[in-house]
């Protein structure tokens, strides 16, 4: 959806808001409100969630691997998914993959950083 960043801004701003009404229907209770990693469940938590406004986190990830890392989550990950060793939950069955999108671009949107590029 990012060339529609350029192309068609209402029909991204469309997809960020839907990202933002799913992301506080399901991850603000880990994430927290201001995606810093402290929503009301993060002290149970280990490790903690993801504080997206620090800026070695999703400005340093590309969009595809946000995208993989929604949709299979954190524990029981293969080898290869370590050393981000993380207590999130599988979203692929609980959201469409452009369910997950819209997510991602709101995390981007929401914190004003830009997924890392090639």
């Amino acid at each position: 959806f990012r060339e529609l960043e350029v192309k068609d801004k209402a029909a991204f701003g469309s997809h960020v808001a839907n990202g933002r009404t799913l992301y506080y229907q399901n991850c603000v209770f880990c994430h927290g409100d201001n995606m810093e990693g402290d929503g009301i469940y993060a002290h149970g938590l280990d490790p903690i969630p993801a504080n997206f406004q620090d800026p070695t986190t999703i400005a340093m990830l590309q969009e595809s691997y946000l995208f993989w890392r929604i949709a299979k989550g954190g524990p029981g990950l293969p080898d290869e998914g370590t050393p981000w060793l993380s207590a999130m939950p599988s979203w692929e069955s609980r959201m469409s993959e452009e369910d997950i999108w819209d997510v991602i671009l709101f995390l981007y949107d929401f914190t004003g950083r830009k997924p890392r590029a090639r």
